[in-house]
């Protein structure tokens, strides 16, 4: 007679599958992709006019993106206005309260108080190897954004990075795309293809030549660590705290490397 397997605990069981498709989780993120060009071309029309008249486009493009004010407010703006308006959508998909439907839960497994020294730890694994493979920690593309004592500046871009930026990432990637691919394809198979997406979408951030495809590569393995720790913990808040945790350390870092260090 086949020994029968003990009852799973309830820290084993499977998530159920989320009320939404991956249809829906697709539309998000190309919405999420249209609403950054179309806002970012509006907010930089308005700076053109209202800061640079007259000048050359190109070059009011080239100074506006390089302004750490004016890409972290129109970005902080954009990603607030994206988050906002991807909630009240799902309020409406959704029956029933939305927090248990994207998994704002307490985590299993790993506590989340653990998630920031986890977060730092990742964080200097991959300066090490940054700087093991002879190249600047701080990418090409980003640093003008950092470069110049300048508060406002570095209060704008860390609003972005640290506050409105992760929520917004991790409700689309992780809160909608995962659950959504996990229930389809499975677990592990979703945990590699979210990661996947999720670096291509940062070829906005880094450009896509052949020399930003090494931070293409730090992003997958980003993702692989944020992914992994939603399917981990069956919870959305360990990713979202390890992003904000991730991307502070790294704002932190780029403002001292790039004005302080002697």
């Amino acid at each position: 007679m086949a020994a029968t397997r003990p009852p799973r605990s309830s820290s084993e069981e499977l998530e159920p599958a989320p009320p939404w498709g991956i249809g829906l989780a697709l539309t998000s993120l190309a919405y999420f992709l249209m609403v950054q060009f179309m806002l970012g071309v509006l907010f930089f029309l308005i700076y053109w006019v209202a800061l640079e008249p007259g000048q050359p486009f190109e070059a009011a493009f080239q100074r506006a993106a390089a302004s750490g004010r004016f890409m972290g407010l129109a970005n902080s703006l954009i990603y607030l206005f994206i988050l906002l308006t991807v909630t009240a959508g799902l309020r409406l998909w959704v029956r029933g309260p939305l927090g248990p439907a994207l998994r704002l839960v307490p985590p299993v497994r790993i506590p989340l108080w653990a998630t920031p020294f986890l977060a730092l730890g990742l964080g200097v694994a991959l300066d090490a190897v940054t700087m093991a493979l002879g190249r600047p920690v701080i990418p090409e593309t980003l640093a003008p954004l950092f470069r110049g004592r300048d508060p406002l500046g570095w209060a704008a871009m860390g609003f972005l990075t640290v506050v409105v930026g992760p929520p917004t990432e991790e409700l689309l990637f992780r809160g909608l795309l995962y659950p959504a691919l996990a229930a389809r394809v499975g677990p592990m198979f979703s945990v590699y293809l979210v990661s996947l997406i999720f670096a291509l979408f940062h070829l906005v951030t880094y450009g896509g030549t052949v020399d930003q495809w090494f931070w293409i590569a730090q992003a997958f393995l980003v993702g692989l660590a944020l992914t992994g720790l939603r399917a981990r913990t069956r919870s959305l808040w360990p990713p979202i705290v390890m992003h904000m945790t991730l991307n502070l350390y790294a704002t932190v870092e780029a403002i001292f490397l790039l004005n302080f260090r002697a």
